[in-house]
């Protein structure tokens, strides 16, 4: 029998990280409907899993890290959290910042990772060691913790009960037809592919009767890159970049039939959707951080690139690529080819 109860699953950031980390906390609500769980979130990130209607699909505690500070949100998180008490806090995240807030949270036992996935001194904040699994991506890392708490076997799942009326909204905003998404930018700007890149692609899939549509936050980064796009396939697009909240992005993305996108909340967003997703890395190993779902569209030159800079050394698990070039190594061809094995495959 389960000795866990009531459990608070930690996972601030970054957004496609709590995506994933969702993955765990809804598939344990689905595996357990009596589990008493809450989502301890960054502010910024909460309101994908709030809908429409004011509720919120999994009870969240959102901290304010951005606008209070660390010191702040940590002291006011203590005072929320100070009559309240969980059977287990599962700390997903291995910051420091992660760590010193989850002194907030008053739980028996406090979970986190072994010495293969911590970092930051997690160890000092907890009291019982989850396992990692031989699955090195980060969602299995989180899917681990359910073992450690006595679930077998669990597969992640996620469901953000979109209303008819956000469909409808995400509906209003793209054209008639098949849509094909790009989300050319990552949070972190040496991950994205080029203009040129994605520009050959967009027209590529306008020639195959596709209506492109791009997407992306109001960051200045992401606007310009959709921008550049845009003139150069001469505005035979629609850009959503900027126009969308989250759970917006979200029913736009359910509403499409494929997307392509670096490694981003996205990518994550669409994999978490079931909606074919192209991923194109060469900074981090997608076997690490990639979509959870649909690894065969993976378009990669990460171990190319970490060979370059490592020669016979080990690619370790957490190796980042050196080069702020090597997503320029993507070609247009191997994109394309994964375009069309993907409407092969997928029957789109």
């Amino acid at each position: 029998m389960n000795p866990y109860h009531s459990i608070c699953v930690l996972r601030l950031s970054a957004l496609g990280d709590c995506i994933n980390a969702f993955g765990l906390v809804n598939a344990l609500q689905q595996h357990d409907t009596n589990l008493d769980i809450s989502y301890l979130i960054d502010k910024r990130f909460a309101s994908l899993f709030i809908k429409d209607n004011g509720d919120s699909i999994v009870p969240l505690i959102p901290v304010d890290i951005k606008k209070q500070g660390l010191i702040k949100a940590l002291w006011n998180l203590r005072k929320e959290q100070k009559e309240i008490k969980f059977d287990a806090l599962l700390n997903l995240q291995t910051s420091i910042k992660a760590s010193l807030l989850s002194t907030a949270i008053h739980a028996k036992d406090k979970f986190g990772y072994d010495k293969e996935r911590r970092r930051e001194g997690q160890r000092l904040f907890i009291n019982k060691i989850v396992k990692s699994p031989d699955n090195p991506h980060v969602l299995a890392g989180f899917m681990a913790y359910a073992k450690a708490i006595g679930i077998d076997n669990l597969e992640p799942c996620w469901d953000y009960d979109l209303s008819d009326d956000e469909m409808a909204t995400a509906s209003a905003l793209l054209p008639d037809g098949k849509i094909f998404c790009i989300a050319p930018a990552s949070a972190k700007k040496v991950k994205n592919w080029t203009v040129e890149g994605y520009s050959a692609i967009a027209q590529y899939a306008i020639n195959k009767g596709f209506k492109v549509v791009l997407l992306g936050s109001n960051s200045s980064v992401e606007q310009y890159l959709c921008s550049e796009i845009v003139k150069s396939i001469d505005g035979n697009c629609t850009n959503l970049c900027g126009k969308t909240n989250l759970r917006t992005l979200a029913a736009v993305i359910k509403l499409s039939k494929l997307v392509l996108s670096p490694d981003s909340a996205a990518m994550h967003l669409a994999s978490s959707l079931n909606i074919p997703v192209i991923g194109l890395f060469a900074i981090h190993n997608p076997k690490r951080v990639g979509a959870w779902n649909f690894k065969d569209l993976e378009v990669s030159v990460y171990e190319k690139m970490a060979k370059q800079e490592l020669g016979d050394k080990e690619i370790t698990w957490r190796y980042r690529v050196k080069n702020e070039n090597a997503m320029k190594e993507i070609t247009v061809e191997s994109v394309i080819s994964m375009f069309d094995k993907a409407v092969t495959k997928y029957k789109i």
